[in-house]
């Protein structure tokens, strides 16, 4: 054993003999734990699981275990409740602390209503060995009945047409989504019918928007790009010439701890695979009129990436951004901005920043099909510029 792991189980050892003597020295007073959800009056995010009358020799006790200490999953777990009233066997994460003869455990992600949590303490059995400091009970913040349901308002790209080799679908709800479950409730369909294995990147953080009505679904990108090894093994995701449908199931939560209004569905063709990078000669910049508020407008020979358009375009005057209300319309086909004053004359550009993609993933000038092996992703903040003129005042 190195010198290393003979410290580390040293110290180990040495704070177990600590609390075992603490919990141990003397026989510890009968007492009868309950658990309770406590429940902010206005703001439930800050609603917190605690368990009282654990006894002042225990608390003393579990006051040494460090915040973060893995021992805590053993003293007390909330667990999430399925539909069957199973309990999912990873406790859900947050913080643990002591406060007098209570026990506290705030979720990292704030507990959504309606929904059932198991809520479990077993802080004398992990002490001393003893079961009969053991309480249990089943917690939840009360769902709000008069809510309306969370429904899909749409999903992009808007097309009924994408290529086989297709980057992402956004899903846009009408009001904010709960925050555990995500593509869990996301699927997609082949033309019989069947469900098509692993075409989504599974990814450990939650990909939404900041008020959560908008989830981002990835293809898998291993099988999006060719040559690559889960391209080879298991090919596109996406199959030129068939019909595909993306399924967004009903049991998704909302904010509210309700499931959505409805389940929602998007039917699709594919088309060949889109390997050609971005050409900003190609589009068609309309000017406004100078000394009006008349919109700019940019029609694209294909269709770009939504969320990306909302951000990536802009325009300048002078070097300067222009402010103004953006639209992107006809399937990802046009971008529009009306400004907040009238136009005045100036030198104007329309600009892209080098994150702008289509559906494929294809950038100005570099297609998502060839990686550098000196690309370090400098070329997201890269500005392209296409200069305009205003028209003559009316």
């Amino acid at each position: 054993m190195s010198a290393q792991r003979r410290s580390a189980f040293r110290i180990q050892a040495a704070a177990a003999a600590v609390l075992l003597a603490a919990a141990c020295s003397r026989p510890a007073p009968r007492s009868n734990p309950e658990i309770i959800l406590v429940q902010h009056p206005t703001n439930p995010a800050a609603s917190y699981v605690a368990v009282k009358g654990i006894g002042s020799e225990t608390a003393q006790a579990l006051k040494r275990l460090q915040p973060g200490a893995e021992e805590w999953s053993r003293v007390f777990t909330v667990r999430v409740l399925g539909t069957d009233n199973a309990a999912n066997p990873t406790p859900i994460a947050g913080k643990y602390g002591v406060d007098g003869d209570s026990v506290r455990f705030t979720p990292l992600f704030p507990l959504d209503p309606g929904r059932k949590y198991q809520a479990r303490y077993e802080g004398a059995e992990f002490l001393s060995g003893e079961s009969s400091q053991l309480a249990e009970a089943i917690v939840a913040l009360p769902a709000a009945a008069a809510a309306e349901p969370v429904h899909v308002t749409g999903i992009f790209p808007s097309s009924d047409r994408v290529p086989e080799n297709q980057l992402r679908f956004y899903i846009h709800f009408s009001g904010p989504m709960g925050r555990r479950g995500s593509l869990e409730h996301v699927s997609l369909l082949d033309d019989r019918g069947k469900a098509v294995v692993d075409p989504f990147l599974p990814v450990d953080g939650e990909l939404w928007n900041a008020d959560r009505t908008r989830y981002t679904v990835f293809f898998d990108p291993g099988r999006q790009k060719r040559g690559i090894l889960p391209n080879r093994e298991m090919g596109f995701s996406l199959a030129a010439g068939h019909k595909y449908t993306l399924l967004i199931d009903r049991e998704w939560v909302d904010g509210n701890g309700n499931p959505l209004r409805e389940s929602y569905r998007k039917s699709f063709l594919v088309d060949a695979p889109d390997l050609a990078p971005l050409d900003p000669k190609g589009w068609k910049i309309t000017p406004p009129h100078e000394g009006s508020r008349d919109p700019v407008s940019v029609i694209f020979p294909e269709p770009l990436d939504h969320g990306l358009l909302m951000r990536a375009i802009g325009v300048r005057r002078n070097d300067a951004p222009v402010v103004g209300d953006v639209r992107v319309d006809s399937n990802e086909t046009r971008w529009t901005m009306t400004p907040n004053e009238p136009w005045r004359s100036g030198d104007y550009a329309l600009i892209a920043l080098g994150v702008l993609e289509d559906l494929a993933g294809n950038r100005i000038g570099r297609p998502f099909e060839v990686v550098s092996k000196d690309d370090k992703g400098e070329d997201d903040a890269a500005i392209n510029a296409v200069p305009f003129s205003l028209l003559p005042p009316r």
